[in-house]
């Protein structure tokens, strides 16, 4: 077996002392270094995972992302064409006023139903369809970030023009 020194306090080796007889301090300290051992190489180890489960999940948050491009793509092509054909100079003005608040912010901070109603009235009628409506917030808030980008470029271009 193998033998190695330990440092420890004064006081506890005093205490020691006094109870020598009825504690087997190599055996204790061997039981709480195998314990910490234990747990450091569980920490360290790596995780077995089943392969399945990997590819699962991969594809799952692959999905979710291009829902999300698809969303956003569709919102961005919707809010152009808003824009284009539907919009009035003062629904712009009001849009650039109020919808300023979405500059910098993620999708992933947005969530669809702290909106305005007067917002929601300026998105197209697919949004307000059931469709949109059903969709989990994530999605919708690709939409809507979709449809502030297509607004919000061919606005910018338009306004100082007026």
């Amino acid at each position: 077996m193998a033998r190695r020194n330990i440092s420890i306090p004064d006081e506890l080796d005093e205490r020691l002392d006094r109870h020598r007889d009825r504690i087997n301090a190599s055996r204790i300290c061997a039981i709480a270094l195998e314990r910490e051992l234990d747990m450091i190489e569980e920490q360290t180890r790596p995780l077995e995972v089943d392969e399945s489960q990997v590819e699962h999940l991969v594809e799952r948050l692959l999905q979710q992302q291009d829902d999300k491009d698809k969303w956003y793509g569709r919102g961005r092509s919707d809010g152009r064409a808003w824009t284009q054909e539907t919009a009035t100079l003062e629904e712009l003005r009001r849009f650039d006023q109020h919808w300023s608040g979405l500059e910098g912010m993620t999708v992933a901070d947005f969530n669809p139903e702290d909106l305005e109603g007067w917002i929601i009235d300026l998105l197209p009628r697919a949004f307000q369809a059931n469709e949109l409506r059903q969709l989990p917030p994530a999605l919708q808030g690709a939409y809507i970030f979709g449809w502030h980008e297509g607004v919000s470029n061919l606005w910018r271009a338009v306004r100082t023009r007026l």
